[in-house]
């Protein structure tokens, strides 16, 4: 009986999200509107004066009475920052640290260890070397990406970073499990970002 009414709830609670979100002022410069759809379904518009639109396309689900998560149909292919540790006894008092994509190796990317005590940029080969006889952690920038990988082994003194996907533009290429918050007849991206519901009559894409 309890998990009959759970599936009844849920089923509801899904039904009362399905709509379009986000009303588009007439001659806009700029316009997000996010279609959850009843079965499951979701078409995320983007416009932006600069680089026109776009609709992304994915599935959604309750994770909460009010609390969503969106994934696109395309997902990265690294989704997750790994490296891999060694010590190199050519190294002697220094740390060498190895930036790469999929793509290959990240030059001019800004390299930060041990909590930021000290920074600097790779070279065109994506390297950065420290003088320094310990390794904590790494913080890696690069085009509006940032994280802090933890080194398991602080006596590793030769890392290689391979870095997950970037997903930088103003338009993302992927959404991994992106929480919205429900409330109501709004869904709550952040702060910033809030859609109202609207009639589908407002849709602005095909």
């Amino acid at each position: 009986m309890i998990l009959l009414l759970t599936f009844l709830s849920s089923c509801t609670t899904n039904k009362s999200f399905v709509g379009l979100y986000g009303k588009c002022r007439k001659s806009y410069f700029a316009c997000t509107q996010i279609e959850l759809k009843a079965d499951n379904t979701f078409e995320y518009f983007i416009f932006m004066d600069v680089g026109g639109g776009n609709v992304i396309k994915g599935t959604w689900n309750t994770i909460s009475n009010d609390t969503i998560v969106l994934n696109t149909y395309n997902q990265p292919e690294i989704l997750k920052t790994t490296y891999k540790g060694k010590i190199n006894p050519d190294l002697n008092g220094k740390v060498r640290i190895k930036i790469s994509d999929k793509n290959g190796a990240l030059g001019f990317a800004s390299v930060e260890i041990n909590d930021k005590v000290s920074g600097i940029a790779t070279n065109e080969y994506g390297i950065a070397e420290f003088e320094t006889k310990s390794l904590k952690n790494v913080h890696y920038k690069f085009l509006g990406q940032n994280e802090t990988i933890k080194i398991d082994n602080s006596n590793y003194n030769d890392i290689e970073i391979l870095i997950k996907d970037l997903n930088i533009n103003a338009i993302p290429e992927f959404l991994t499990d992106y929480k919205i918050v429900v409330k109501g007849n709004k869904l709550i991206l952040n702060t910033n970002y809030i859609h109202k519901k609207t009639n589908l009559k407002n849709k602005q894409w095909k």
